[in-house]
């Protein structure tokens, strides 16, 4: 299985410096694992409100459904 990370947030297109302690989600696939980082827990919300209208920056696709992880 690939893991990636996106380290800017898909909402705000802020680029985060650190991630420890930022709020995350994980989509997946049988093959794949993206974690996304954001910038806030209401930016990750409205992601998760319809994820496929918020591009990615340096990812082209979602690999699955999000995984909300606390």
């Amino acid at each position: 299985m690939t893991y990636r990370i996106e380290t800017t947030d898909p909402v705000t297109g802020t680029s985060l410096k650190q991630l420890m302690d930022m709020p995350f989600v994980i989509e997946s696939n049988e093959n794949d694992s993206l974690v996304i980082y954001f910038e806030s827990e209401e930016t990750r919300e409205i992601y998760l409100q319809n994820p496929e209208q918020h591009k990615l920056e340096h990812y082209t696709t979602h690999p699955g459904s999000p995984q909300v992880c606390y």
